[in-house]
């Protein structure tokens, strides 16, 4: 998609022919700076987590920084300039040339070091007190790049250019541009079941290519402002999928029955591809009107966009909406409400798997299933506020809210589950000049049906007692009627949060500032199956600033936390 990479080059010359209009007049000026330096790094430890996003090396490396302004009779150009080394690099480029051209490029550059899960806690094997073996099933891993250097070069090109076409209706052309790139490598991990819990770690290079554009129209036809947008991006990776080899499939302990176990899995005894990244494309509009309507103001927003995975043909659509509506209810008050809502919808597919025990006598099982989209959902939300001015020094705001998640086809097909917030906050703020200013929050929410997973953390004790499938063998229960017995919803959200925020900033001497805080949370979730899960977090803090001039600041603060939690704690048995 290299035509995507046009706009930046055609807001370069712009802001170049922008920078050569310098009339010779007395509002000319120009200004420049250039900084030269070095650095050097000295890691005696784990430097990839030290420094993660440096490039780490003890040898002394250069640093120059160039600032650059020209400013003329209607408008400026400036270019600014930090290089810290090869792979860190921030650059920008700007201009405007009064109100009919205005221009922006930035190139930013950093490297990400990744570190090596060594996978110290996959060493297991079960016991067997019974059986003269060294035990039972075993869990291992492997690396077949031991001390990798995984890494990643991410840049980002950054262009916006607008342009004035009509002075009338204030019509106004406008487009973005972003490239994000990244290349170099990191980690895969495969994982081979059944005979040995295999897990295997090897270098997966990474190639991604992500171009982004955006162009809008505006304008004012009477006293509406207009707004229209077509966006474009697309993902795509051109690295080469890693690779896995699956162990063969045969009995974890005695090594036998290769034919019985490799008839329960998808593969075994072949290499295939561990990770191959969608090539996506997403297209998009966008409309915007706003509009004074009586005493108060009206913004309205449209927008629709779809989304393809190429490589799969699946799609996904998005229907969006939003009004906003302020009004002055009085010289001092002020009323915000919102309303938004959204209807998502994605392709369901069809899951084809292999036959369960294909090819063997007894029983046979077909676990293909349809996929139905967990993302099929309508999302709305609602808020009104207001902020009133109670005296000069004090200001307070009420906040009130719903938001409505309703999907349609979880826990199953057309269960449409419906998750409704509702939400509550009052803020107070009191200042009394510079010497004194302090502020109060509270916010509660109420969640109904939060995002769970249902039945996914224990199982009964009892499988024994599940009947024997027809044409099994009565000793033999397998895992897929295992979910009969499952139990316990999970999830990670809350019911009822409250949380509480204090603040106070004191002027002790015109140099000299006092600040103090208190953060406060309590959630918790009691609507479980057999759980009660709660959360306590308070946060007190203080600070003290001193500015010995304009220049300079020196702060000094300790912040103390105290956590508390009650959760659910499983433990992961080599028998499910």
């Amino acid at each position: 998609m290299k035509y995507l990479q046009i706009v930046p080059l055609l807001v370069v010359l712009l802001l170049a022919s922008a920078g050569a209009t310098t009339p010779g007049n007395d509002t000319a000026a120009e200004k420049y700076s250039l900084w030269i330096g070095g650095h050097i790094f000295d890691f005696n430890d784990y430097n990839k987590k030290v420094g993660e996003y440096l490039k780490y090396t003890e040898d002394p490396l250069p640093e120059f920084k160039l600032d650059y302004l020209s400013r003329f009779e209607n408008g400026y150009f400036t270019l600014d300039g930090h290089y810290f080394d090869d792979d860190d690099v921030n650059a920008r480029l700007q201009s405007t040339v009064g109100d009919h051209l205005r221009a922006d490029v930035q190139y930013r550059s950093l490297i990400h070091q990744l570190g090596q899960d060594l996978m110290t806690n996959l060493e297991a094997r079960e016991y067997l007190p019974t059986t003269s073996s060294a035990g039972g099933k075993i869990l291992t891993h492997e690396f077949l790049d031991p001390g990798a250097d995984y890494h990643v070069h991410r840049q980002e090109i950054l262009a916006s250019v607008s342009g004035l076409l009509s002075r009338r209706h204030d019509v106004r052309l406008w487009a973005v541009s972003r490239t994000i790139l990244q290349e170099g490598t990191d980690q895969a991990i495969s994982s081979s079941h059944c005979f040995s819990c295999h897990e295997i770690s090897e270098t997966e290079k990474v190639d991604n290519k992500q171009y982004q554009f955006e162009v809008g129209l505006d304008g004012k036809v009477s006293s509406v402002d207009l707004g229209y947008s077509f966006g474009y991006r697309k993902f795509e990776s051109k690295a080469p999928p890693a690779l896995g080899y699956y162990d063969p499939a045969k009995h974890p302990v005695n090594g036998g029955s290769a034919e019985e176990f490799a008839s329960r899995l998808q593969w075994s005894d072949t290499t295939l591809d561990l990770s191959s990244p969608p090539e996506t494309e997403k297209m998009s509009h966008k409309v915007r009107a706003a509009s004074d309507v009586g005493k108060g103001r009206v913004v309205a927003k449209l927008g629709y966009n779809r989304v393809e995975n190429k490589g799969t043909k699946l799609t996904a659509d998005a229907l969006t909406g939003a009004l906003k509506y302020s009004v002055l209810l009085s010289p001092k008050m002020r009323l915000v409400t919102n309303v938004a809502g959204a209807r998502l919808n994605a392709d369901d597919v069809y899951v084809h798997a292999r036959i369960f025990r294909e090819g063997r006598p007894g029983l046979q099982y077909d676990p293909s299933f349809m996929r139905y989209s967990a993302l099929d959902r309508f999302d709305g939300r609602a808020s009104a506020e207001v902020i009133t001015q109670l005296n000069p020094r004090m200001l307070l705001s009420i906040l009130g809210g719903v938001d409505i998640i309703n999907r349609d086809d979880y826990i199953t097909p057309g269960d449409g589950l419906k998750t409704t917030e509702v939400y509550g906050q009052a803020r107070w703020r009191y200042h009394k000049g510079l010497k004194y200013s302090t502020s109060l929050k509270y916010r509660f929410e109420k969640i109904d049906n939060p995002f769970l997973s249902s039945k996914g953390l224990f199982e009964y004790v009892g499988r024994d007692s599940l009947p024997v499938l027809p044409g099994a063998p009565s000793n033999l229960r397998f895992y897929f009627q295992r979910e009969g017995i499952r139990y316990q919803d999970i999830t990670s959200l809350p019911t009822d949060v409250h949380v509480f925020e204090w603040r106070a900033n004191y002027l002790l001497k015109p140099d000299v500032t006092l600040g103090v805080g208190l953060k406060g949370r309590y959630d918790k979730n009691s609507d479980l199956d057999s759980l009660d899960v709660k959360h306590l977090s308070i946060i007190p803090d203080v600070n003290l600033t001193y500015m010995p001039g304009p220049k300079w600041a020196l702060t000094t603060g300790y912040t103390y936390q105290y956590d508390k939690s009650r959760l659910p704690v499983a433990v992961a048995l080599f028998d499910g």
